[in-house]
């Protein structure tokens, strides 16, 4: 990967999320200096901000809503584009003792390259799901414009198309709570916890390398493994642990936003779980209860042989339970699209970041120990 190339992803990347940048900077500085570099500064400013930000669009759009989590994951990206904007400027001379945070680098990007993987397959389930719901809105819209107008047959295709819808959920459900094998997505929020167990503050003389390129890599992490990790179990369905809790010590610019930020999301979560949610990701919990609450109104006056059309009361409630099942389908489907391109795009990233760290150590003869 060339930097022309790095930048020229970078700069895609800026037209579809508020991008900070991150100016360069000289290589003969003092390890003093270097503990108050303005590139590092500035860094953590950025991610103070924009954590400070997410907690309000939280307030605001709801937490653990879908427009919560596009959001969520501009902040990702963000900070993993301006880490990777850091790397060219690694001058310092690679020695044995650098072979640690190298390994661990490299380790856990591959780790996150996995994440990817994994939310986009969680992704793709929730769209089958989605599919499945527009199945039976079609049968139901043919069927349930006008009282006169009535199709036993569409009525039949919609319950199976809404038990259909029913059964993934209860599938996704029952693996992530008592799989064995595990589901994908239990692995992958298994995988992330124990990251987060695992992180270690860079200190002393490793604080200061580069740029402060260590820090700048340790909050990119600690977001991601937050972040990620909560759109991970948002994809699932009842999971069986709680909420992740890290760890961070306080002299970060953003380490106050992100321990204030990840209170506020386990009081929500913790709200959701004591009332029953099926889902932790809000529209898919929505679309799920008009879901059930459609399929047994149908199953009900179809296993009673009511062949004619419904009574007014019940036709006005089929109604109305359809127009919320469109609606609450129609912001989740919205959303899925730019939550798949926006993992792409770290997915992307991440792989720049790999190959010009490894394009560096290349070109210094490193041999990783």
């Amino acid at each position: 990967m060339t930097h022309q190339a790095a930048s020229s992803l970078l700069s895609s990347l800026g037209s579809v999320l508020p991008h900070f940048s991150l100016h360069r900077a000289t290589s003969n500085v003092s390890s003093k200096q270097q503990q108050r570099h303005p590139v590092l500064q500035e860094f953590e400013s950025k991610l103070a901000e924009k954590l400070e930000a997410l907690k309000l669009a939280g307030e605001e759009l709801g937490f653990l809503s879908i427009d919560w989590f596009i959001q969520s994951m501009t902040v990702v990206l963000a900070t993993h584009s301006n880490v990777e904007a850091l790397v060219p400027d690694l001058q310092f001379p690679l020695t044995e003792r650098d072979g640690k945070w190298v390994d661990e680098y490299l380790d856990d990007s591959a780790k996150l390259l996995d994440v990817c993987n994994v939310l986009k397959e969680g992704i793709s389930d929730v769209e089958h799901y989605q599919m499945l719901v527009q199945v039976a809105l079609l049968n139901l819209d043919n069927n349930n414009n006008n009282e006169s107008c009535f199709s036993e047959a569409k009525y039949h295709r919609a319950r199976n198309a809404l038990q259909d819808c029913k059964e993934a959920i209860k599938k996704k459900d029952t693996e992530y709570r008592q799989g064995q094998p595990k589901s994908k997505l239990e692995n992958c929020s298994s995988m992330l916890r124990t990251m987060g167990e695992k992180l270690v503050n860079p200190k002393g003389v490793d604080a200061v390398k580069g740029n402060g390129f260590l820090n700048a890599i340790y909050g990119a992490k600690v977001t991601t493994i937050f972040l990620c990790g909560l759109l991970v179990i948002a994809l699932a369905c009842k999971p069986k642990r709680p909420l992740m809790n890290l760890s961070v010590t306080s002299h970060y610019l953003w380490s106050s936003p992100l321990l204030s930020l990840q209170h506020r999301v386990k009081e929500e979560t913790d709200k959701r779980k004591n009332g029953g949610s099926i889902a932790l990701l809000c529209e898919l919990d929505s679309v799920d209860s008009s879901v059930r609450r459609l399929h047994n109104l149908i199953d009900g006056n179809l296993t009673d042989k009511k062949l004619g059309p419904l009574p007014k009361p019940q036709w006005q409630e089929m109604k109305q339970l359809v127009e919320d099942l469109r609606k609450n389908s129609a912001h989740l489907g919205s959303g899925l699209g730019p939550l798949e391109q926006y993992v792409n795009e770290l997915f992307r990233i991440l792989i720049n970041s790999r190959l010009a760290l490894l394009d560096i150590l290349s070109k210094s003869n490193w041999q990783s120990v």
